[in-house]
């Protein structure tokens, strides 16, 4: 999603809204290492140094977060900026490479991800609903030069949504009475270029499910943004993978499905980062952001930049200051 450059107040957690200000919360513009008694509390007392790209999926969520990992660690010392991916495709192997080395992630789907690129696409899921099962086996299987910091406990997961005026009119509150309503009425979907091949997408929804579909709608790299709120607004497609955590969902007349039979693990909010910054300043900076992230201020954050249009940048900058000071 593009960044927008209206100026937004942002809602914190504990219930106090903030203007936000023109100067950037403590972070260092030229990446010098300050001295140790100059650092923000959340360096663990320590300066790092050298630079770092830090990586986005190119959604509006995906894109604050990578600003807020930017901010702090500016503010650690470290030269670091952010760059827009299309997707993980995009940007995964990069990462191994070591030309990226650092991402906001989510740990359920970055499980999989890896999964399916060792094992094969038909491989068994290793992501849980368990966020410490998910946790483990990702760490378990994580390549070289790879690491994951601590998980926060806010999730963004994949979820489906249709109109709510379908969702009415036919009494239709899950997946599973969708998927009824399918196989004598079989339903479009609309999701991602790699939907058909992702196992917490169309795949999972006809295993899982036994949903029936008539077509599938490709939304390009579009991952539950504005394309497909309008596609299924206009009635283009009936079903589409949209993320829990969206607050244009509601606002768009659309409700989410119950997913209940589990299809989806929980994607708790990871840092992937390089192991070079798994310990140090990087590491005491990015694991302070995940403890505060939960689901509240997550919501708070995607509200501040889609629904009110503040930047990425601003709304980073007040989380920073505010959440972490």
């Amino acid at each position: 999603m593009a960044r927008r450059r209206s100026s937004v107040v942002l809602v914190s957690a504990i219930g106090v809204a903030l203007a936000f200000g023109a100067t950037a919360c403590g972070s260092s513009s030229s990446g010098g290492s300050p001295a140790a008694s100059n650092l923000p509390a959340y360096c663990g007392g320590q300066s790092g140094s050298g630079k770092v790209l830090v990586a986005n999926a190119g959604f509006a969520e995906s894109i604050t977060l990578s600003d807020i990992y930017v901010d702090v660690l500016k503010a650690c010392g470290y030269q670091a900026s952010a760059k827009t991916f299309a997707n993980r495709e995009a940007y995964y192997k990069l990462v191994t490479e070591g030309q990226i080395q650092a991402v906001p992630e989510y740990a359920a789907t970055l499980t999989d991800f890896i999964n399916g690129k060792v094992n094969g696409p038909t491989a068994a899921s290793k992501a849980s609903g368990d966020i410490a099962v998910t946790m483990q086996n990702l760490k378990a299987e994580l390549p070289s030069g790879l690491a994951v910091l601590n998980a926060a406990a806010a999730t963004d997961k994949n979820s489906f949504a249709v109109k709510k005026s379908f969702a009415t009119a036919n009494q239709i509150t899950t997946l599973s009475q969708l998927a009824t309503y399918s196989k004598t009425h079989p339903i479009s979907l609309a999701g991602p270029t790699e939907c058909p091949k992702r196992p917490f997408c169309e795949p999972g929804l006809k295993t899982t499910y036994g949903m029936k579909f008539s077509k599938f709608v490709s939304t390009g790299t579009d991952a539950g943004g504005p394309i497909t709120l309008k596609d299924l607004a206009t009635g283009k497609a009936d079903l589409g993978l949209v993320f829990s955590s969206d607050p244009n969902v509601g606002a768009k007349n659309l409700v989410v499905l119950a997913d209940d039979k589990n299809l989806q693990a929980s994607d708790n909010i990871v840092p992937l980062v390089a192991t070079s910054l798994s310990t140090g300043a990087a590491a005491s900076a990015l694991n302070a952001v995940s403890a505060k992230l939960d689901q509240q201020t997550l919501d708070a954050l995607n509200k501040a930049v889609i629904i009110d249009h503040g930047t990425s940048t601003q709304v980073a900058q007040q989380f920073v200051a505010q959440d972490l000071k």
